[in-house]
């Protein structure tokens, strides 16, 4: 038999301890959903945020690959009309 919904005999201070043993539970449910969610949240923002890194790193590599072919043209052009 489920006793906690008998409430035969019971005062109203007792129905209001329960009830704040009720709401207490509830407050802990709801801020270890809201952690929860908080942590997948930070999860999501690091995975775009190393996505967005990597994507800028590869972006600076082909610049840096560009000017470097560049620059060495340039003094090999140099060079030559010294020889």
């Amino acid at each position: 038999m489920n006793t906690s919904t008998l409430t035969v005999g019971r005062t109203s201070q007792a129905q209001t301890v329960t009830l704040r043993a009720d709401a207490r539970r509830l407050r802990e449910r709801v801020a270890r959903r809201a952690g929860l969610a908080l942590i997948a949240w930070g999860r999501r923002q690091d995975e775009q945020r190393s996505y967005a890194a990597n994507t800028d790193r590869r972006r600076n590599e082909l610049v840096a690959a560009r000017l470097q072919a560049a620059e060495f043209q340039r003094i090999a052009l140099i060079a030559q009309s010294m020889i």
